[in-house]
């Protein structure tokens, strides 16, 4: 069982705006994802980092985006 961590209020703010923006299906793995890299009482830099690969590896697809307009002339 791994040990729990020990994040700042700072470093607990990075972490869950980055999940904010995360659709709420895919918040879960990623926090797990974070949790997976990082260890005791991490730096700054280490969740920056561990937030930076769990954000890569979490697929989001953005069918929600409006396409553009076409221009009628």
């Amino acid at each position: 069982m791994k040990r729990p961590l020990a994040l700042s209020d700072r470093q607990l703010r990075f972490v869950r705006a980055a999940a904010s923006a995360l659709p709420l299906d895919q918040r879960d793995g990623f926090l797990q994802n974070v949790a997976s890299h990082l260890t005791g009482e991490p730096s700054n830099d280490a969740v920056q980092a561990a937030i930076n690969i769990a954000l890569n590896r979490t697929p989001v697809f953005l069918c929600d985006a409006q396409q553009p307009k076409e221009k009628v002339t």
